[in-house]
């Protein structure tokens, strides 16, 4: 069989989320990890068979064997690792977005190196490849509902994040709801043209010391004249609440919520069903383990990436949109055209 010869950078909680799944793929052959905490966890990594392992990331990339790196650090390293893996002539697959700089020159620049270097980059819009999600995509694509004409997108996280953690992977608008616009980009297969956004602090105050709010909603307009609805919040007391919806104009698709069991209670008292699942590792394990999976085939076959650069620019200028319309009160447009 032929096999992707890859090195893991970043090994924090989603890194090593990503590692288990990673070692599911038989087109991946580990061949090295990077971690700066790498003491921490060397034996937990012994005991999963990873027994090459560093510090430095630099190094990884120097391994000759090694021909594409995932990247997992947190968001505040993307730009650097990024730019140095496409240097070393590593086809790379990055979770997004590209930079914690609002500033979009510091993304094109990325993929400015990454062209330059002729390697291939995928980012880590996982959603794209839920089973749910995607099932959604090829109906609207076959015409089951007609033109599409509205998305509405729910996402709320169970708690909120600490801090420290939010200042080092980007506030809701760039962490969490980036997710989001490549979705609504993604099922109406049109860009996103205006924005327009309400957000604040509806549970927890103290995030305006870090610029970042916990509760948002959203309207989109697209390219192809179709509308988006989207809400987020970050904090769902009965789990991980995600759900899609897309309107057209012979019917509708939507996928609610997953849970781990699909029984469900009547009686004279009461109806029950379970909560949906309480994380994101177990919501999204099956699209984690599909879009690294799809990489692999990308790199070995030739076939086409799930979502590329042009993605995750496009999701962040929405991001800044609706950032400049929660500043404003005003919608805001969003430029679709993109020459790097």
């Amino acid at each position: 069989m032929k096999q992707v010869h890859a090195g893991i950078i970043g090994l924090g909680r989603a890194g090593q989320m990503h590692l288990k799944n990673l070692l599911t793929i038989p087109e991946i052959k580990i061949e090295q990890v990077a971690e700066v905490f790498i003491d921490n966890i060397s034996e937990q990594l012994n005991d999963l068979g990873v027994t090459n392992q560093t510090k430095d990331y630099h190094e990884l990339l120097s391994n000759p064997n090694i021909d594409t790196v995932f990247i997992f650090t947190s968001t505040n390293t993307h730009e650097e690792i990024v730019t140095a893996a496409a240097q070393a002539g590593k086809n790379i697959f990055c979770e997004k977005p590209l930079s914690m700089n609002t500033e979009e020159e510091a993304s094109l620049n990325v993929l400015r190196a990454v062209k330059k270097a002729g390697v291939k980059l995928q980012i880590g819009f996982n959603r794209r490849m839920d089973p749910q999600f995607r099932n959604i995509f090829e109906n609207v694509r076959a015409g089951k509902i007609g033109a599409p004409q509205v998305v509405k997108i729910t996402s709320r996280d169970p708690d909120l994040l600490p801090h420290d953690l939010i200042k080092r992977i980007g506030g809701l608008l760039f962490d969490f709801t980036m997710h989001d616009f490549d979705m609504a980009r993604y099922m109406m297969n049109s860009n996103i043209t205006e924005v327009y956004a309400k957000g604040g602090t509806l549970i927890d105050p103290t995030l305006k010391e870090i610029n970042d709010i916990d509760t948002l909603v959203l309207v989109l307009q697209f390219e192809n004249g179709a509308y988006g609805l989207i809400d987020n919040s970050r904090r769902a007391v009965y789990g991980y609440d995600q759900r899609v919806e897309v309107f057209g104009s012979a019917g509708m698709l939507k996928a609610e919520n997953v849970s781990d069991s699909t029984v469900e209670l009547y009686n004279d008292q009461r109806t029950e069903l379970r909560k949906p699942l309480p994380m994101f590792q177990e919501r999204y394990r099956p699209a984690y383990i599909a879009e690294m999976k799809k990489f692999a085939q990308s790199l070995l076959n030739g076939e086409p990436l799930v979502a590329q650069g042009e993605d995750v620019i496009m999701a962040q200028r929405a991001a800044v949109a609706a950032q400049k319309s929660i500043e404003t009160g005003l919608p805001q447009k969003v430029d679709t055209t993109l020459s790097l």
